[in-house]
């Protein structure tokens, strides 16, 4: 989209619920609801929400999370919604490409009419998918990490990442860790956790009769 678009791409089969981020609007005063990868929510009360740019609601959402400088390159706002996902450039203005978004869904998407009426986006904070991994490797600020760390998580575990069976039980191993902290003697067997499986493997390693 000349001056209106930024990344974009279609969400995989299991996406969020409907929302909007837009939860009142008076006169100039609006709440803005901003999500992040674990569904936390950031609400912000802005001003003259139609003309504010995603660079300012970046940098919202940087001071509510007190974030380093470093979060300006790592993370980026998103218009997301079941039907398509875009990043969004710092000079775009959020509420204006809500306003464009069925047209959006028509240029970038092959959805039925009726899919598109109902479609509404809502913003997300996110990865940036123009930072590089190189980058990523020298963060070690521990908030930064964790954002990062339970989108990955959210994506593995969704099946957006492309990852073979190894990966993917090496990385479920480190969110059980993560999650249930050092084994204990007396804590609970293998059996106990397989209730819990679909924390720590994408939905097709979890079928029942799958071995631990």
């Amino acid at each position: 989209m000349d001056g209106t678009e930024g990344s974009t791409g279609q969400p995989g089969p299991a996406e969020r619920s409907h929302r909007s981020s837009v939860s009142s609007v008076g006169a100039r005063a609006a709440d803005v609801l901003v999500y992040l990868a674990d569904d936390t929510v950031v609400p912000l009360a802005v001003e003259n929400l139609p003309s504010l740019s995603a660079h300012e609601l970046h940098r919202a959402v940087r001071e509510v999370l007190q974030l380093p400088d470093i979060a300006l390159d790592v993370f980026a706002l998103w218009l997301v919604s079941p039907l398509l996902e875009v990043q969004l450039k710092p000079k775009h203005q959020p509420y204006k490409l809500g306003r464009q978004w069925p047209e959006l869904l028509l240029r970038f998407t092959s959805a039925p009419d009726d899919d598109v009426a109902m479609d509404e986006p809502f913003l997300q904070f996110r990865r940036n998918v123009f930072f590089p991994k190189r980058r990523e490797l020298q963060i070690r600020d521990e908030e930064v990490l964790r954002l990062l760390y339970e989108e990955a998580k959210g994506n593995v575990l969704a099946a957006r990442y492309p990852c073979d069976v190894e990966d993917c039980e090496a990385l479920g191993a480190l969110v059980c860790r993560v999650q249930l902290g050092p084994y204990q003697p007396g804590q609970p067997a293998a059996c106990a956790l397989r209730e819990k499986l679909d924390s720590f493997l994408p939905a097709h390693l979890c079928k029942r009769g799958q071995g631990l």
